[in-house]
């Protein structure tokens, strides 16, 4: 019988860290990736299939044991770190792909000031968590130097891990984290502001938290004009002839556009939220005239069932045969050329509604 595998040392998980992040510091000090550690602690050649491996959301209970028993650590611990006992409340549409977390830059900062691993936060992978309420700044799904999408490695620098770019390999924890950098304070403390109003809502049990994923649908519903490619949110702009972006594209006509959406767009989004239904986001039974106007272009493409909000008979009927037209516009490309892309990774504080 073989004896069961422990590693002569592992790090501690930290409170607030992304499991997944843990594994990776335990299997970085092996010389390995965390999913080959994981197929190494099953043994005797039995591998663990791929999509199992590791779960920020509902972890594999067998697959924590193991790595529990390895690193001699409480299995109940390593429970506590999963999303779904962390935030019970979430459903999964709120909670982002591993491939698309933003990072604070400002919280890298303090892992290497305090002399401790850098990792990856939980709060990170919620979607609606747009700022650092410690630091006070935008999170970073963009690498600051290269401008790619922001994929994070983690390599050792003077025996921590340290956090860098997978595309360009610049380290994430240099001064090009500052704020001026980023989006500027002002517009971020407004973000924050709309993001612990959208934490509440979602903590209710009540029907404003249907009425706001109604809302954010709507918003990304496909305008109800065959020669528009472009959400109902582009209303707001008052540009006439303005075109989703390449980069938001996806998000249009889903059911869960949140997921989708960088992280700049879902900032923008907050920010019509708290424009059309108030600072507070009251998402009560009566929605404002302005909301009300504005959704009214929408393409009904949502099933009724789902909106608190009832339409008028009128609105109720079907739309002709443009609608699958109109939605297939939404998502035709756009050539790189169209303005639609000139000064695309601005801030959006030059935007006025």
């Amino acid at each position: 019988m073989t004896a069961p595998t422990r590693l002569p040392a592992a790090p501690r998980p930290f409170s607030d860290e992304l499991l997944s992040s843990w594994m990776v510091r335990v299997a970085a000090r092996s010389g390995l990736a965390a999913p080959d550690m994981t197929t190494w602690l099953a043994g005797q050649g039995r591998e663990a299939q791929p999509h199992r491996l590791i779960d920020d959301i509902a972890p594999d209970p067998e697959l924590l044991r193991l790595w529990a028993r390895a690193c001699r650590v409480d299995p109940t611990r390593l429970t506590r770190l999963s999303l779904a006992l962390r935030f019970p409340n979430r459903v999964p549409t709120w909670i982002l792909e591993r491939s698309k977390i933003p990072v604070c830059l400002g919280c890298f900062e303090a892992d290497q000031a305090m002399g401790r691993d850098s990792y990856m936060r939980s709060d990170w992978r919620l979607a609606d968590h747009l700022v650092c309420p410690i630091h006070r700044q935008m999170l970073n799904d963009r690498c600051p130097a290269c401008s790619a999408q922001l994929r994070v490695s983690f390599q050792f620098r003077s025996g921590l891990l340290r956090p860098f770019c997978s595309r360009c390999r610049g380290l994430l924890t240099s001064r090009r984290g500052e704020p001026d950098h980023n989006l500027d304070a002002g517009f971020a403390a407004g973000v924050l502001d709309l993001q612990r109003q959208i934490k509440r809502v979602l903590q209710r049990h009540d029907d404003s938290r249907v009425r706001l994923e109604h809302a954010i649908r709507t918003l990304w519903a496909p305008l109800d004009r065959v020669d528009a490619v472009r959400p109902v949110l582009a209303l707001w702009f008052e540009q006439p002839g303005w075109h989703c972006p390449f980069e938001a594209r996806a998000a249009v006509s889903t059911d869960a556009p949140f997921q989708h959406l960088p992280l700049r767009w879902r900032a923008l989004t907050l920010i019509i939220l708290g424009d059309l239904f108030g600072a507070e986001l009251d998402f009560g039974a009566e929605m404002p005239e302005t909301a009300r106007w504005l959704f009214s272009r929408a393409v009904p493409v949502l099933p009724h069932r789902q909106c608190l909000w009832r339409r008028s008979d009128e609105e109720k009927r079907s739309v002709d045969w443009a609608t699958g037209r109109v939605q297939r516009l939404s998502k035709s490309p756009v050539h790189r050329l169209s303005e639609n892309f000139l000064d695309e990774r601005r801030d959006f504080g030059r935007i006025h509604p």
